[in-house]
């Protein structure tokens, strides 16, 4: 049977990261969040580089193996935007990979490896999919720990954040039958885009009716090198500069209930 939502999960090369077993830490808990779906209408892809040791598939999660080399990435703190680019090529390529064999009609959701989804996702589309798709315009942002922080622009924040009819992501493929590298980078390889190239081609996203998903922070082996909650958040620098929107953030802060946990499957501990 075709799955109604299809997660794709891309993961970084080995190489890039300081702290392996880490990061499978945090792979295996977006992993068990993923699964704890109300209903068992959808497929996980994960990829990942041969030869990356990864933690047990739950079911219906499989595998798709990449040789892609371990990607050239200039100083953030100095060349911002070709870090960005190479952040999209290798992400993008990735996620590409992954879409391989998913059937056009299914809905596909990319989720970054340290994330976390809504258990009710997949009973929603498969509800819902005759919709080309939607924004996850409502979230939550957390680092550990009691409190975590409502987002309700979370779709220009963070990757985890759409989910899409997988005709109308394209098939990336020029007319030399190369692989249509900008397009990759910027319907995959980025979030930021995609709601609006969709929108002008007719088929605009609505918005998640709930919060969707959780943004992990503090992550350091994540590519977003996204600090801490509170300083990411409400930095007191804003409270001088931006008094308003210091306050309006600061009553953005929420109490980790056992409701939000248990929607997210949210672990008692990091990894």
């Amino acid at each position: 049977m075709t799955a109604s939502l299809v997660f794709v999960i891309p993961v970084r090369h080995q190489d890039s990261v300081a702290d392996w077993p880490a990061l499978q830490g945090y792979l295996s808990q977006t992993l068990a969040s993923i699964a704890a779906q109300t209903v068992p209408d959808w497929n996980c892809v994960v990829v990942a580089n041969t030869g990356a040791s990864l933690p047990e598939m739950p079911p219906n999660c499989r595998v798709v193996r990449v040789d892609l080399p371990l990607p050239v990435m200039p100083d953030r703190h100095t060349q911002l935007e070709a870090y960005y680019d190479a952040v999209r090529h290798d992400k993008g390529l990735r996620i590409h990979a992954g879409l391989q064999g998913i059937p056009a009609q299914s809905h596909v959701m990319v989720v970054d490896f340290d994330d976390f989804v809504h258990r009710g996702l997949a009973e929603f589309v498969r509800d819902n999919k005759s919709l080309p798709g939607w924004n996850v315009s409502r979230g939550y942002v957390w680092s550990g720990g009691t409190w975590c922080f409502f987002n309700p622009a979370f779709h220009l924040m963070c990757g985890t954040s759409h989910i899409i009819r997988r005709d109308l992501l394209g098939s990336f493929v020029t007319q030399d039958g190369q692989d249509d590298i900008a397009a990759i980078k910027r319907r995959l390889g980025s979030h930021i885009f995609i709601h609006h190239d969709l929108a002008q081609a007719g088929f605009p996203l609505a918005d998640l009716p709930f919060a969707g998903a959780v943004y992990r922070v503090g992550n350091p082996q994540s590519t977003s090198g996204s600090g801490q909650l509170a300083a990411l958040m409400t930095p007191p620098r804003d409270l001088l500069r931006h008094p308003r929107r210091f306050v309006r953030n600061l009553l953005r802060y929420r109490c980790l209930t056992d409701d939000i946990r248990q929607n997210f499957t949210l672990p008692l501990t990091l990894w």
